[in-house]
């Protein structure tokens, strides 16, 4: 009876160690990254007017947040979509003043803004 408790406890002592690494490796899928974007006009970004500059993104799984210094100016959700090829430039595609996707320097794949 005692081999069985303290085989119990060593399971469950090698169980909680195991966690931290599980949980570590769980969140390895998130795709975040940042880049730098010049905007030459006023555009819109998700509901927010975002006036002509230098802003960074710093892109999450399925979010943007557009920062200028350390002031976030915008939050948009997306997701990112596969490309054929990995793209030269950073920048956007829009339509009338909307951004519709953001483009990363190097990435075959986009964020596209929206569910």
């Amino acid at each position: 009876m005692r081999k069985i408790a303290f085989q119990l406890v060593l399971a469950v002592a090698a169980l909680a160690l195991s966690l931290p690494v599980l949980a570590k490796s769980a969140n390895a899928d998130v795709k975040t990254k940042s880049t730098t974007l010049t905007v030459t006009d006023a555009i819109k970004f998700g509901d927010t007017m975002v006036a002509p500059g230098k802003y960074k993104i710093v892109f999450d799984t399925d979010k943007a947040t557009i920062l200028n210094g350390n002031k976030t100016v915008a939050t948009v959700s997306g997701h990112w979509e596969d490309r054929k090829q990995k793209a030269s430039g950073t920048g956007f595609q829009s339509t009338g003043n909307k951004v519709d996707e953001i483009i990363v320097s190097g990435d075959s794949s986009v964020f596209v803004l929206g569910s």
